[in-house]
């Protein structure tokens, strides 16, 4: 009898070793197969509280980061025009100058001011038609421009009153207006309308300025073109140190959340090869268990008999 009874506490011990090696097994394929190390063996709720609060941070940066994105594409929009535009106002000064001299005739030179009109109505197209998403940049008189432009860089903050630390303002968008108008040039096209030709003093009119601090017209046009693209440009730059410092912290934040939740695959490969191995030499050991207890009784039964 102390045989047989030996022989079902190895059995329980072995059965006991295999439900142990087959839930660990299910344990690691569960980790290899999702990638995470939480399972319904090894819950870690703790590990899981942190690495959800991370995954929380890393979904804030994706969503500031594309506000910031938005930001940068709405400011080069704004640089492009102001970029035509300072190109023109150059162009039209070069034409202005040629035809204030006297070696051309004011039929030559009314050829020159017909390139000056053509310079001076796409100034105003581009002004007009500069938009991002329906909101105009360089034309505050359309009644669609808003009276300032927030752009967001993150979650609001207010450490003090009224400030917000993650909020780029323009409180001025409703200024900025870059229409021939606007930057104070006067068209050619009641001069060429005549046919006969443009005269000297005329073109001595077109060059000179409101502003006699300013050589021509177009130096101070491109003096108020020269500050909506500061204006501009500083808050560009101010996007991409915060779109770097994002990228740097969604970087970090990532590293240490995949160092709580994801899955050490090396590791989980031995442990599902150990627990294979075992789980194989425990069956072994258990059939041969149930061979020598079915021995054992075989014996009895010959002897009783």
């Amino acid at each position: 009898m102390s045989t047989i009874t030996g022989g079902r506490g190895s059995s329980t011990k072995l059965l006991n070793d295999l439900e142990r090696q087959t839930h660990a097994s299910e344990d690691s394929l569960s980790k290899l197969s999702s990638g995470q190390v939480f399972t319904a063996q090894d819950p870690r709720p703790t590990d899981r509280a942190i690495a959800e609060g991370l995954e929380y941070k890393l979904r804030t940066l994706t969503a500031s980061k594309q506000s910031i994105n938005d930001g940068v594409s709405l400011l080069q929009t704004a640089e492009s025009g102001l970029n035509e535009v300072s190109n023109m106002l150059v162009r039209m000064k070069e034409i202005n100058i040629a035809g204030a001299s006297n070696a051309l005739s004011d039929r030559e030179r009314r050829y020159l001011f017909i390139e000056y009109q053509a310079l001076h109505s796409e100034i105003d197209r581009i002004a007009t038609t500069t938009e991002f998403n329906g909101i105009p940049l360089l034309n505050g008189k359309d009644a669609r421009a808003p009276e300032k432009m927030i752009l967001r860089l993150g979650d609001p903050t207010s450490p003090d009153a009224g400030a917000n630390l993650n909020e780029i303002r323009l409180d001025n968008l409703k200024d900025i207006v870059l229409t021939t108008a606007g930057l104070g040039l006067k068209p050619a096209l009641d001069l060429l309308s005549g046919g006969e030709g443009v005269s000297i003093s005329d073109a001595f009119d077109l060059l000179s300025p409101d502003d006699n601090r300013f050589g021509s017209i177009y130096d101070q046009a491109l003096e108020k073109v020269s500050e909506y693209r500061a204006q501009f440009g500083a808050i560009q730059t101010r996007l991409e140190r915060a779109k770097d410092y994002n990228d740097v912290s969604f970087e970090n934040i990532s590293a240490a959340k995949s160092r709580i939740s994801d899955t050490d695959y090396a590791e989980e490969v031995s442990k599902l090869t150990q627990s294979h191995m075992l789980m194989q030499t425990t069956t072994a050991l258990l059939t041969q268990n149930n061979l020598a207890a079915r021995l054992g009784v075989n014996m009895i039964n010959a002897l009783l008999n």
